[in-house]
C-alpha cells in the first residue's frame, strides 16, 4: 500500500504493524506531510492503553497539529490510525479569537460611552445645583432648580432645596421691607419730633432775647410752648404704644361689651368735637368680643378722631355695630371728601398723611392714628379696612374674629 498523490484532503488513514511500523497510508498531500516517526510508538499495547480515545500529535514548526484516533485490527496483527489536520480548526479559532477581541473592544467602547452618558445625565442635576448656588451667591435669590422626578433621591433633594430657597427669598424680602419701613419710620419720627422741638426752642429764644414784652404776650408764648410740648408728648406716647403693640406686649384679653365701649368713645368724641353729629346703631343688644378694652377703646376713638379731623365742621358721623357667628364689625362712616384709591392703599402706614386739602383747619394730626388702629387689630388677630370714594365720604371698619368668651 502506498500514498495516493495529489488528493486534496486533510484526513489520512495509516496502517501500522504490531511493531508500530507504517505499512501503508492514504491521504494525499496531507498524508505525505505527516512525520511517520511519530506513529512508530503506536504499538498494540500503546493503542490499547488509549482505550479508543482521540489524541493530539504536535506538528513541526510551520505544520499543523494532528488529531488522531487508533484502533487495533480484528486480527490483532496491526493498528489503523485515522488522523485529521487541525489547521482549519486553528484558523477558525484564530478568526473567532480576533472577532471576539474586536467585539469585546467595541462592547467596552460602547459601555464606556453609555456609562459616560449615564454619569453625565446623573450628575446634571448636581451641576444645576452648583450653578444655582453660584447664582444665589451672586445675589439672585429668585434662582430655582428644575423640577425632577420626586421619586428619586436627587428629585427629593431638588424639591427640598427649592422649598428652602423660596423661604430664604421670602425671608430676605420681608427683612428688606422691614428695614425700609424702619428707615422711613425713623426718618418720619425724627421729622415729627423736630417740629415741636424747633418751635419750643424758637419760643424760648424769643423770650431769652426779650422779644416778648408784656404779661399777655408772655402768657401767649408760654401757652404755645405748652401746646407744642403736649403735641410732642402725645407723639412719643403713640410711638411707644406702637412699639409695644408690635411686640404684642401689655394686652389683657377679657370679654368686652362693645355697645358700652362705643358709647363711651362717642361721648368723648362729642365732647372733643361738639359741632359733629355722631349716631350709633347696633344689630344686637349685647355684643361681646374677647380683647383688651383699653386698646379697643383707643382704636374706636382714633377712628372717630380721624373722621373729625378730615371732614368739615357739622359732618354727620355714623357708628354701626354688627355681629354674626364668624365676626364682629364696628364701622365708622362719614360723608366727608373721601379718599382716592392710592390713599386707601397707604392710609394705614405710619406718618402717612393724605392730600392736605382733606385736613380741616386746625386739625393736623401726627399721622399715627390709623397706624395704631391697624396695630391694635393685628394684636387682636383681627383687621381694619377702608371703603371710600372721592367726594362720597369714607367708611373704616374694624373686624374681630369670633372667639369663645
Amino acid at each position: 500500500m502506498r500514498p495516493l498523490g495529489a488528493v486534496p484532503t486533510t484526513t489520512a488513514v495509516t496502517l501500522l504493524d504490531v511493531s508500530g511500523n507504517v505499512i501503508g497510508q492514504i491521504g494525499g498531500e496531507f498524508a505525505n506531510s505527516i512525520d511517520l516517526i511519530k506513529f512508530q510508538k503506536l504499538t498494540p499495547e500503546e493503542v490499547d492503553s488509549l482505550q479508543g480515545l482521540p489524541f493530539t500529535i504536535s506538528g513541526d514548526e510551520g505544520e499543523p497539529d494532528i488529531r488522531a484516533i487508533a484502533r487495533l485490527l480484528p486480527s490483532g496483527e496491526g493498528t489503523v490510525v485515522i488522523s485529521v489536520a487541525l489547521d482549519s480548526v486553528e484558523k477558525t479559532v484564530a478568526g473567532l479569537r480576533g472577532i471576539f477581541i474586536l467585539i469585546s473592544f467595541i462592547v467596552l467602547i460602547s459601555i464606556a460611552i453609555v456609562a459616560r452618558s449615564l454619569i453625565k445625565l446623573t450628575l446634571k442635576p448636581l451641576n444645576q445645583i452648583e450653578q444655582t448656588a453660584a447664582a444665589i451667591a451672586d445675589g439672585d435669590l429668585s434662582a430655582r432648580l428644575p423640577e425632577i422626578n420626586s421619586k428619586t433621591e436627587v428629585g427629593r433633594l431638588t424639591g427640598s432645596l427649592n422649598t428652602m430657597l423660596s423661604r430664604i427669598e421670602e425671608s430676605f424680602v420681608i427683612r428688606t421691607e422691614s428695614e425700609n419701613k424702619l428707615r422711613r419710620f425713623v426718618a418720619d419720627a425724627s421729622h415729627e419730633l423736630r417740629t415741636p422741638l424747633t418751635a419750643i426752642r424758637g419760643f424760648a429764644e424769643l423770650h431769652r432775647q426779650g422779644a416778648v414784652v408784656g404779661e399777655d404776650k408772655t402768657k401767649e408764648l408760654i401757652s404755645r410752648i405748652e401746646k407744642e410740648s403736649i403735641r410732642m408728648s402725645s407723639l412719643v406716647e403713640d410711638l411707644l404704644l406702637l412699639a409695644r403693640l408690635d411686640q404684642s406686649r401689655e394686652l389683657s384679653f377679657d370679654p368686652v361689651d362693645i355697645n358700652h365701649l362705643v358709647q363711651e368713645a362717642v361721648a368723648s368724641a362729642q365732647a372733643a368735637g361738639p359741632n359733629y353729629e355722631v349716631t350709633i346703631s347696633s344689630d344686637n343688644d349685647e355684643v361681646f368680643v374677647l380683647g383688651d378694652s383699653m386698646r379697643i377703646h383707643q382704636a374706636i376713638a382714633n377712628l372717630l378722631a380721624n373722621a373729625r379731623t378730615h371732614t368739615p365742621t357739622g359732618t354727620k358721623i355714623a357708628v354701626n355695630i354688627s355681629q354674626n357667628e364668624l365676626e364682629t364689625r364696628i364701622s365708622v362712616s362719614d360723608n366727608g371728601p373721601g379718599l382716592s384709591e392710592e390713599d386707601q392703599k397707604r392710609v394705614f402706614e405710619r406718618f402717612f398723611r393724605a392730600d392736605p386739602s382733606r385736613v380741616r383747619v386746625g386739625g393736623e394730626g401726627s399721622g399715627l392714628g390709623l397706624a395704631i388702629v391697624d396695630a391694635v387689630m393685628k394684636a387682636h388677630g383681627g383687621s381694619v379696612e377702608v371703603n371710600s370714594r372721592v367726594g362720597e365720604g369714607a367708611t373704616f371698619t374694624i373686624i374681630f374674629p369670633q372667639k369663645d368668651l
